[in-house]
């Protein structure tokens, strides 16, 4: 059976902003402003304030999404001070996309990436389950897989090295990308150093506003790995 794991159903599509500037509250100890900026392939989400060096974050979009899908809550993610690089690709699950956004905005944002610097990989969805291929991909420090599909859309290639941390967050309302049975096996079954999380919500709860109790989640780890 061959299902894909679609946002809201349909494939969203859009303009986005050359350079918008997003005022960001960034919780204690984090009080980053935010400004989106569009490129080919890639949308960066650029923080402005806190120390003024940051670690980075690729970012995979779900099955039919787009970066503008998710801006609430990568404007959020960014927010706690953290760079982030959201491949415009909708099908993100070989990892590949995300690996060329990273890449790319090392090169660009070189001068406000901390050194050394900390690289994580995200997503949702097929993107989620695909945040693990980009990890092995980049070498990645971790895995914050949001909702992570990883049975219909994405097949994780192989297990990530033993020294990158890895969450899994998965919703009780989730009947796209829930934990059991498959999808939290498969995430423990490729992670060493592996935690799971599970929160409140449906499967589109990342594609409104902050995305609820799982962007909350989400951004705890971004403050625990990436920011802390």
């Amino acid at each position: 059976m061959n299902i894909k794991v679609l946002i809201g159903g349909s494939i969203l599509a859009g303009c986005l902003m050359s350079a918008s500037a997003f005022a960001g509250g960034g919780g204690s100890g984090n009080p980053c402003s935010v400004n989106r900026v569009t490129s080919t392939g890639t949308v960066y989400y650029v923080p402005s304030g806190g120390s003024g060096r940051y670690n980075l974050l690729g970012w995979g979009n779900g099955t039919g999404g787009s970066s503008s899908t998710y801006s609430g809550l990568l404007e959020a993610a960014a927010a706690r001070c953290v760079l982030v690089a959201a491949a415009t690709t909708s099908n993100s699950g070989s990892g590949t996309d995300v690996q060329s956004s990273v890449n790319a905005a090392r090169t660009r944002y070189a001068s406000i990436l901390r050194s050394p610097l900390k690289v994580c990989t995200s997503g949702h969805s097929q993107g989620g389950g695909g945040s693990f291929n980009a990890a092995n991909r980049l070498a990645a420090n971790c895995v914050i897989a949001v909702q992570p599909d990883t049975v219909f859309t994405t097949s994780i290639t192989r297990p990530v090295a033993s020294t990158t941390d890895v969450v899994c967050i998965f919703s009780t309302g989730d009947t796209l990308a829930p934990a059991l049975p498959s999808n939290a096996a498969n995430c423990r079954r490729n992670s060493t150093r592996y935690t799971q999380e599970t929160t409140s919500g449906t499967h589109f709860a990342p594609t409104s506003g902050t995305g609820g109790a799982v962007g909350a989640m989400m951004r705890t780890y971004i403050d625990r790995w990436m920011v802390n």
